[in-house]
């Protein structure tokens, strides 16, 4: 599984937005493309992305920015890399939970790996939050 670029970049934006949470600030879309050396038009229409998904929220003016529509421990990086990747099973076959229950045979155990592929791949990003990277 390889995410993109506008994963990667969401993710590490989020992380620099989770860095100042709590404080009450805001972090402007400059500096996050500053400090992770993303494009600042690029990055905007991820900021974006993430906005409409419910992950931040923005402010004008000269204190605007951008900080959290949720505390850090209550975003997964599953639930952020979803929105922009759409499913992470490895193969559509595997994409519904249902397939795990499929009778054992020699024609699908092949599909069994990648159910036990999607299941592990799931488990640690639903299991990693933007706390966990941050503190």
């Amino acid at each position: 599984m390889k995410l993109s670029n506008r994963t990667d970049y969401a993710l590490r934006a989020l992380v620099e937005i989770s860095l100042v949470y709590g404080d009450g600030e805001y972090i402007s879309a400059k500096e996050i493309s500053e400090r992770q050396d993303i494009s600042l038009k690029y990055l905007e229409q991820i900021l974006t992305s993430l906005k409409r998904s419910g992950f931040i929220e923005s402010r004008q003016g000269i204190n605007g920015g951008y900080t959290l529509a949720r505390k850090p421990e209550d975003i997964t990086f599953g639930a952020v890399i979803r929105s922009i990747e759409g499913s992470l099973a490895p193969l559509a076959c595997v994409d519904n939970k249902k397939s795990a229950h499929a009778p054992i045979n020699w024609k699908n155990r092949f599909q069994m790996v990648m159910t036990n592929l999607r299941d592990a791949i799931d488990n640690v990003v639903d299991n990693t939050t933007l706390a966990d990277i941050c503190h």
